[in-house]
């Protein structure tokens, strides 16, 4: 059932050389993340995929192709790579759930800037974008809906260690 469907996958694949973890968070990105594992011949490819029915939220939008390891930022105004603003906190989501993420920022807009990306990737992660963040101090904030153990969160915290930074807040 939809609760058990890729239950660990994040964990269990990250650990392979050459794979590649991907998320798609709505059609359009389906299509984009399967055109990607087209190829790439690198190492295993995978794509997390919502079972259930998908947010129409961002169907008026382009879905720019996957790059590997390149989040897709969701919020322009606030896209730093892109000369946007830096945002007061930035919400990197793996999967669906940056659908919530968008909800939240919403929620919040005129009291706080939250830059949202849909991170595409678990492995690998994108470093310039974390570099980015964390070098200006911004504090990240990571949704997935997977455990905690090994999960996007954890790669994206062994990615700020692995390059010298600052993660703390």
């Amino acid at each position: 059932g939809a609760v058990h469907h890729g239950f660990c996958d994040v964990a269990l694949l990250r650990v392979l050389p050459g794979a590649a973890l991907t998320a798609a968070i709505d059609e359009p990105s389906l299509q984009a993340a399967m055109e990607f594992m087209r190829g790439y011949d690198d190492g295993l490819s995978m794509v997390r995929y919502p079972r259930d029915s998908v947010s129409p939220r961002l169907a008026g939008q382009a879905c720019p192709p996957f790059v590997l390891g390149k989040a897709r930022c969701l919020t322009p105004a606030l896209d730093v790579l892109n000369g946007g603003r830096v945002p007061d906190v930035a919400v990197l989501a793996f999967g669906t759930p940056a659908i919530a993420a968008l909800d939240a920022a919403d929620a919040v807009k005129g009291d706080m800037d939250v830059g949202v990306w849909d991170a595409r990737f678990a492995k690998p992660v994108d470093r310039e974008l974390l570099r980015t963040l964390l070098t200006r101090g911004v504090p990240v904030v990571t949704v997935e809906d997977h455990g905690v153990t090994g999960g996007f969160g954890a790669a994206i915290l062994e990615a700020a260690a692995e390059l010298g930074l600052d993660a703390s807040n």
